[in-house]
């Protein structure tokens, strides 16, 4: 049985969520996610807040060249997800056609100027309408239904790594020592509704 090239790629990104998403679980799961974390430090819940379009940034649906995307990723053989750098802003770009052609598929999600704890380098998708960016800041930024809306959940640490978890979760991975004298100290929040809401959980994976 011979595949097309989109195929080829979308299995390849399939298998690649995959393996990321063991491979961090069990990373993070060995190094001992927050075992010693005094919970009275941190917030155990974190609540998302809608995105809306800054000022003097693109709209929604603007095309943006390919040069200007970042780390890809495909969920399905047509519908992909990427962070866009136009201008002084990065975007959530989304193709609906394999890649052919991306457009802007939300707000401005991080701004250059001055914005540094909201600033996100990864991409990642549990599904063709969830996708989320993280990386580099204190936030994650999902969209539970292919972009007509985004959500930011602000974290009191960095966050390291996201990844689609069992029964539809996503679990996020935040360097708390970063921005606390609590060294070493990783902590697992999980949402179970698409990024509106996030909690601590010790538990490995998550379940």
């Amino acid at each position: 049985m011979h595949r097309s090239a989109i195929q080829r790629r979308t299995i390849a990104s399939v298998l690649v969520v995959s393996a990321a998403s063991a491979s961090a679980v069990a990373a993070f799961a060995s190094a001992g996610v927050a075992a010693a974390a005094d919970s009275s430090s941190f917030p155990t819940t974190v609540t998302s807040t809608l995105i809306t379009r800054p000022a003097g940034t693109l709209a929604p649906g603007t095309a943006v060249n390919s040069s200007a995307l970042g780390e890809r990723v495909f969920p399905s053989a047509t519908r992909g997800f990427a962070l866009a750098a136009v201008g002084q802003a990065q975007y959530p770009a989304a193709t609906t056609d394999g890649g052919k052609t991306w457009r802007t598929d939300g707000p401005a999600l991080h701004l250059n100027a001055a914005q540094a704890p909201l600033s996100v380098t990864g991409v990642g998708a549990a599904t063709a309408k969830i996708a989320y960016f993280y990386g580099s800041g204190q936030v994650v930024d999902t969209t539970p239904d292919g972009g007509k809306h985004w959500y930011r959940a602000l974290f009191q640490g960095v966050t390291m790594a996201v990844v689609p978890g069992p029964s539809g979760a996503l679990i996020a991975f935040v360097d708390f020592s970063a921005t606390s004298s609590a060294s070493g100290t990783t902590l697992q929040y999980v949402s179970r509704n698409a990024g509106r809401t996030w909690k601590y959980d010790t538990s490995v994976g998550g379940f």
